[in-house]
């Protein structure tokens, strides 16, 4: 089974200098040190926003701008982060990155409600199947809803990096098989989230929202 959001489309981002067009936001393109080092997270949380704000009139003001060039979407990423704030550890737990969200749509007059799915150590008891993962992403992508995902470790996956959001837009689900698309660091990644699921030693989650 193939799925994804709607409108992908939405998340290429245009660099009206250069006419380079990049797959979503790039933490690079933060004004402070700081945030360009650790920025991944409120970088995913403002691909997020923007496109629920493209996709839903009801949410436009979740993104202040009328295009996607590089130029407005760099200051909708500098808007988010002073919500969605990095600590010394970055965006190391999911409720870090919900939190900052719901002040951030507060502030616009907007409430979403979070749904996670909270990834434990692959050696803890009781840990949730792979199914049940995939489960979480469909449903997540059927509402057309981008979905962050936390990668404290990337496990087996040579393609991922560690400690480290990105925004997945898509996926194909098979019984055995996870295979996901996602917007890092303004390139389209795709990669292995069953095995990333199976493998990884560290906790991480994934998160989407919808609006109350």
């Amino acid at each position: 089974m193939d799925i994804s959001i709607s409108r992908p489309e939405l998340f290429n981002i245009i660099d009206e200098k250069t006419t380079n067009v990049f797959f979503g936001g790039n933490q690079d393109w933060y004004t402070e040190e700081w945030s360009r080092r650790a920025g991944c997270g409120p970088t995913c949380a403002a691909n997020i926003l923007a496109y629920l704000a493209l996709t839903r009139p009801e949410l436009k003001a979740l993104y202040g701008f009328e295009n996607m060039s590089l130029a407005a979407f760099a200051e909708h990423m500098e808007d988010v982060n002073k919500f969605v704030t990095p600590g010394n550890m970055g965006l190391n737990r999911t409720e870090m990155f919900t939190d900052g969200v719901a002040d951030f749509t507060r502030s616009r007059g907007i409430s979403l409600k979070p749904h996670v799915f909270g990834v434990t150590t692959n050696m803890a008891p009781n840990r949730a199947p792979a199914a049940a993962l995939a489960e979480f992403v469909k449903a997540g992508l059927e509402s057309d809803c981008p979905i962050g995902f936390l990668n404290l470790t990337k496990g087996r996956v040579k393609n991922l990096q560690s400690w480290h959001w990105i925004t997945i837009t898509a996926a194909s689900i098979e019984e055995k098989s996870l295979i996901a698309d996602a917007s890092d660091e303004g390139l389209h990644r795709r990669f292995d989230l069953r095995l990333w699921y199976l493998s990884t030693r560290l906790p991480g989650g994934l998160v989407y929202f919808m609006h109350y």
